[in-house]
């Protein structure tokens, strides 16, 4: 009986936190609202940020509804008015979001995603090791323009139905046995919402894989069978992994790539307005080496773990034959999406241009006084920003035809229709389907969060506190914070990491006279290191949901993930951290008169 109420009242856990914390912690805006009234706004902002931090976590409400408090509570208790407040929802950091998602939009909604990552398959070849490589620099490309969860629900089919072609043969030995005939696996017939595939012998029971055995079977053929079976399951999980590890690491490369990389570029200009900033090209000259020797140092991991050292496996001469059924279905695919539509190089030139605007915005490596280097030098300083770019190429989309125009000239001899437009490259009604509108008010949540720290005082109160860590080595502060948010963001989102802990962690660095840049990328990076756990971002949950991964591999696998990676971020934060955000001195634009470090 006592364990029935306690399921009972652990179904109800998510109303339980709802109203509990809001009452537990409200003596903090009560006692400070009666006894000592100085201090009452950064008693109320911290009320706000308890609830958010507790909400975000368990997720109470949908984490986007939660990103709506600010709105009702900062104007409630005289944090902020409601104009200053709902200011955070649509800033610059996310107009550059909705354009840059919108540019990801037209890049599926051609298919040119698909063919790009089909394109990779077939030139690293069909060998297990190499495939694991293909699967892993596609889904890192991919993740770098367009959502995490996108490239691995696309991806993760396509592994599913390489990797039954790469088993075909032991499946064709094992049947003749039997006396069974054997079906070719056809790629469009696995779907990522569906059944996970499931492969002959192989019964997936709480997790653990168990080989069917018929009573007539010689045991010679038993052993053979569970050996194949073996390697089957541990190829699975090592490819399925693959795709999910190389989404959450390619997403850190660009500044677009996942939200908690936006969310440092616009705290920093929230917290330290007369900062540089964070463009583009200053995130990737910085976060793309390290995501290369990340992706690099996974893939070493992910194929002696899951594939091991085997010349049949490796060796082209050994292997190249056996396994050309893999490169069969991968080819038989990219077949089928045809020669490159007109849609899909006008997309490739709109993404081709974007990415060179972005680089070339501003070289601020050059310099010409008053003027910034780069096209923005024909146009007033500080008006046209990464948002600007990504708004004209977005709104473009639209205009652009997504087929020769039946035009004069333009229109074939063939063409029957009469002249006329064609639509666009996109339409609204795609946009309003695949668009995560959820995520913009997500990342306006954590802004406005964060802006109410900064107007109510408690950042100045926070950064008075951790004054007390100024005789610590900078580098042990950013390895210790680094940890932190990686450990956390393994329970919640990686969104919700950073919308809580870098407004903390600009303080944390003004109180002890670091560069703020020190603590703010790393933990930005860093959070979007989540391995361990299948809760812990989408593309885990995906591939965990798809079958044979238990919580035990993705925990073994993704601890040294997480030991390599956050070595990896500390050696490019003390290397090119210091020639692109010069670490180690602590800026003007940093002091700050609560504590004054000049």
């Amino acid at each position: 009986m006592g364990y029935n109420v306690l399921k009972e009242l652990w179904a109800f856990r998510r109303s339980f936190i709802f109203w509990f914390v809001p009452i537990a912690a409200c003596p903090l805006p009560i006692y400070f609202g009666v006894a000592e009234t100085d201090f009452y706004k950064e008693a109320a902002c911290a009320y706000v940020v308890i609830i958010m931090a507790f909400y975000w976590m368990f997720e109470v409400v949908p984490l986007a509804v939660t990103a709506l408090i600010p709105l009702i509570l900062y104007p409630v208790m005289g944090v902020q008015p409601s104009g200053d407040v709902s200011k955070n929802y649509l800033k610059d950091t996310n107009v550059l979001f909705i354009g840059g998602l919108l540019v990801a939009v037209a890049i599926e909604h051609v298919n040119l995603h698909k063919r790009i990552a089909l394109g990779v398959l077939l030139v690293v070849g069909s060998q297990p090791r190499w495939l694991m490589l293909g699967f892993m620099i596609a889904t890192a490309f991919l993740s770098m323009w367009i959502s995490n969860t996108a490239t691995t629900a696309m991806m993760t089919p396509i592994g599913a139905a390489v990797l039954a072609e790469l088993f075909k043969d032991e499946d064709k030995l094992s049947k003749e046995v039997e006396g069974e005939s054997n079906e070719a696996v056809e790629l469009d017939a696995i779907d990522v919402e569906g059944k996970p595939p499931e492969y002959d012998n192989v019964v997936s029971e709480n997790g653990e894989a168990i080989i069917e055995e018929p009573k007539t079977k010689p045991i010679e053929v038993q052993i053979v069978n569970e050996k194949e079976s073996s390697r089957r399951q541990s190829m699975q999980k090592g490819l399925m992994l693959c795709i999910a590890y190389a989404a959450n690491i390619g997403g850190t490369a660009t500044l677009t790539g996942t939200g908690p990389n936006l969310i440092v570029s616009e705290q920093m200009e929230i917290i330290f307005p007369d900062s540089p900033g964070i463009d583009f090209a200053t995130w990737f000259f910085f976060a793309a080496p390290g995501m290369v020797i990340t992706l690099i140092l996974a893939w070493l991991w992910l194929s002696t773990l899951f594939v091991g050292c085997r010349c049949e496996e490796d060796c082209a001469c050994c292997g190249q034959k056996k396994r050309s059924g893999a490169e069969d279905v991968i080819r038989k695919a990219y077949d089928e999406l045809g020669p490159i539509s007109f849609a899909e190089g006008a997309v490739i030139f709109h993404f081709v241009l974007l990415v060179f605007l972005w680089f070339f915005r501003e070289l601020k490596f050059v310099d010409l006084g008053e003027k910034q280097a780069g096209w923005t030098y024909f146009f007033i300083p500080g008006y046209v920003t990464d948002a600007t770019t990504a708004m004209i190429v977005a709104f473009a989309l639209f205009m652009f035809p997504s087929r020769p125009p039946r035009f004069l000239c333009c229109r074939s001899k063939d063409d029957e229709e009469k002249p006329g437009p064609v639509p666009g490259l996109l339409d609204w009604p795609t946009v309003h389907t695949k668009m995560p509108w959820h995520i913009v008010l997500l990342l306006g949540g954590g802004f406005a969060l964060a802006d109410g720290v900064e107007k109510s005082g408690l950042s100045a109160w926070l950064g008075q506190q951790f004054s007390n860590l100024a005789g610590i080595e900078a580098w042990t502060i950013c390895l210790i914070v680094c940890i932190g948010v990686a450990v956390f963001t393994e329970v919640a989102s990686n969104v919700t990491a950073t919308s809580i802990f870098i407004p903390i962690l600009a303080q944390m660095a003004r109180g002890v006279c670091m560069n703020p840049y020190f603590l703010m990328v790393p933990a930005g990076i860093a959070a979007s290191f989540a391995f361990m756990l299948p809760v812990a971002t989408p593309p885990n949950a995906i591939v965990f949901s798809y079958g044979g991964i238990k919580v035990s591999d993705m925990v073994k696998t993704g601890f040294v993930m997480n030991i390599t990676s956050l070595l990896v971020l500390m050696v490019m934060i003390n290397t090119l951290g210091v020639p692109i955000y010069d670490i180690n001195t602590f800026p003007s634009w940093a002091n700050d008169t609560s504590t004054p470090c000049f």
